[in-house]
């Protein structure tokens, strides 16, 4: 199949990529993907590093440096992801190359408005507050400190959700495009997603410094951070079960849209319930017996 490379098309694709990351943050990913594997690195790459000094041109420097992020992390996975090495190895080093990345251009940006460190840069997110929000509603109370702290964890989510949203929605942006998808041995099967069972210690102790006073202000707040990002990888796991279990009872369109705005839009907290729960329960091994035996009847 011929692939349809025309400039208005490879245009198309990299200002919408933009102009949904500018507004949505996270759902430029699927046409970020597109990008590379249709036009290959070099342009990827280069689309990049022009879509972040557009930002610092016209002094935005908070967009260059989110949509940066996110561009360096799909940029390195799918690098890995092309040559060969599992999917879990590319997406922990992707996720780890976009923090980087954040950091470093965070630090820049702050040292130019004198921020040099953690106390500094309450007051600055307090300021911001203030202007911008209490301004708005005076009645809400937000505590600056708080989101500070927890500022590691809410750039380690951004990143893990863009690459989820990046991969659970690039097969639909293909067929728009009328374009041919490539796939790698190495390509994450997106039913079969599963967090390493490693990582249900690191869940459980994050959550043992949540609930315990240790009267250590760092490992309360660490155990937070590693919370928060626990809570977004089980949702996948629970998202992943979700769909599985539509498909093994063969849910109709109508009732597919009531479970997911229920659970999705109304439950979060309950897809990662589950997504935690099948470390013990093995909720796709039970579904695919009960498939199997419904066959055999």
């Amino acid at each position: 199949m011929k692939v349809n490379k025309s400039p208005r098309k490879f245009l198309a694709i990299f200002s919408i990529s933009v102009v949904l990351s500018l507004l949505t943050v996270v759902f430029g990913a699927p046409l970020m993907r597109v990008l590379r594997v249709t036009y290959g690195a070099l342009s990827y790459w280069l689309l990049g590093v022009a879509a972040i000094s557009f930002f610092y041109f016209i002094e935005a420097p908070a967009l260059a440096v989110f949509v940066g992020s996110i561009w360096m992390t799909l940029g390195i996975y799918m690098e890995l992801e092309r040559k060969g090495l599992r999917w879990s190895v590319s997406a922990l080093l992707g996720i780890i190359a976009g923090c980087l990345f954040f950091v470093g251009a965070a630090m820049v940006n702050l040292d130019k408005f004198g921020v040099h460190n953690l106390a500094e840069a309450e007051a600055l997110v307090k300021q911001f507050l203030s202007d911008k929000v209490v301004a708005v509603n005076p009645s809400l109370q937000v505590d600056a400190g708080l989101l500070v702290q927890l500022i590691p964890s809410t750039i380690v989510i951004i990143l893990v959700v863009s690459l989820g949203v990046g991969l659970m929605f690039e097969r639909r942006v293909f067929s728009w495009l009328n374009l041919p998808r490539e796939r790698v041995a190495s390509q994450l099967k997106l039913l079969e997603f599963r967090v390493p069972d490693f990582f249900i210690w690191i869940a459980m102790f994050a959550f043992l410094l949540t609930m315990e006073n240790f009267k250590v202000k760092a490992l309360e707040v660490l155990g937070m951070n590693i919370v928060n990002v626990a809570t977004v990888l089980y949702f996948f796991q629970g998202l992943a079960i979700l769909e599985v279990s539509l498909r093994t009872f063969r849910a109709g369109a109508l009732l597919r849209a009531a479970v997911y705005f229920l659970l999705i839009g109304q439950l979060f907290p309950l897809v990662s319930a589950i997504g935690l729960i099948d470390y013990w329960v093995d909720f796709r091994k039970r579904l695919r017996k009960l498939r199997l035996a419904s066959r055999n009847n």
